[in-house]
């Protein structure tokens, strides 16, 4: 039988696979907080460390197995992804898609603590699940709980707005921060007001900039091409890249971190089509286990 971590630090402990001591050394390491630029974006990832991360993991694990899926929820359980999400949206006549607005920081802890109060947890339990959680009141973009919790810190108005989708007959899934809508007839505008109406109760929005409308003919669905026949392919600039990287160096000439990412990619790629540069993406893991052993011998 499953332990009840809500219960008592004991079975918290036990599930867990930690001692006191390695849960407050890890919590006393906290997160690396740091800027990335993607797309001439900057965004702020707080990385948790090593030990911390191990935690979550564990935390994680837990919580998936011992929590039911909404039905729009597309991520932060076991085999779901961004592919899975768009299949959902195929042959559709329209479809919408929404960006919640810095939703990882503009979710606060006590939203987290509701959800866990839910489950049961109170007094000394609850208080350290916050800790492992959250970072100076929010979610943190680099635990790995956060894509799960994310959902059902927002999951009494996340259902809100699906049922309203249901009655309506529109299609509503949820990847993480993206809100899809899809349905065989035209959707007006009304809809989006609405959604972003109850958004607004727990302080979050929608990025006007990133709401987009497609019709019949193709859609762009978290980073998934949907053609007007339904086949899902990868978008253009995700192969387009690994070519570029390819005209600018040689495989052998790469380092770690760019062949990492030239592998990473062709993996996506191959999602749609296992054969993809299956020849290149050999040379590149050729190279990074070459180099591997390089660095490891050296160190």
């Amino acid at each position: 039988m499953t332990k009840n971590i809500y219960c008592s630090m004991s079975d918290l402990f036990k599930v867990l696979n930690i001692t006191k001591k390695e849960l407050d050394l890890a919590l006393e390491k906290g997160y690396k907080r740091y800027p990335k630029v993607k797309n001439k974006k900057l965004r702020w990832i707080e990385e948790p460390n090593e030990e911390l991360k191990n935690i979550q993991k564990k935390l994680l694990e837990y919580l998936q197995a011992n929590l039911t899926c909404p039905p729009y929820l597309t991520a932060g359980f076991k085999g779901q992804n961004n592919i899975i999400n768009a299949k959902r949206h195929t042959n559709k006549r329209e479809v919408i898609t929404l960006d919640i607005s810095h939703c990882f920081p503009n979710t606060k802890a006590k939203y987290i603590k509701k959800f866990f109060k839910t489950c049961g947890a109170k007094g000394e339990v609850l208080n350290i699940l916050l800790k492992l959680t959250t970072y100076k009141d929010y979610l943190p973009t680099g635990a790995p709980t956060s894509t799960l919790l994310v959902a059902f810190a927002h999951k009494d108005i996340f259902d809100l707005i699906y049922k309203k989708m249901q009655k309506n007959n529109i299609d509503m899934t949820i990847y993480v921060d993206d809100i899809t809508l899809s349905t065989h007839k035209h959707m007006s505008s009304s809809v989006i007001k609405y959604v972003n109406k109850v958004l607004k109760q727990h302080a979050l929005w929608l990025k006007k900039s990133k709401t987009k409308r497609y019709g019949y003919r193709h859609a762009e669905v978290t980073g998934v091409h949907i053609a007007q026949n339904g086949k899902l392919s990868a978008p253009f600039c995700v192969g387009y890249s690994v070519v570029q990287k390819l005209r600018e160096k040689n495989i052998e000439e790469m380092e770690l971190k760019e062949l990492r990412g030239i592998i990473a990619k062709i993996g996506y790629l191959q999602q749609f089509n296992n054969k993809t540069m299956q020849t290149t993406k050999i040379k590149a893991i050729k190279q990074l286990r070459k180099l591997e052993k390089k660095k490891l011998e050296s160190s």
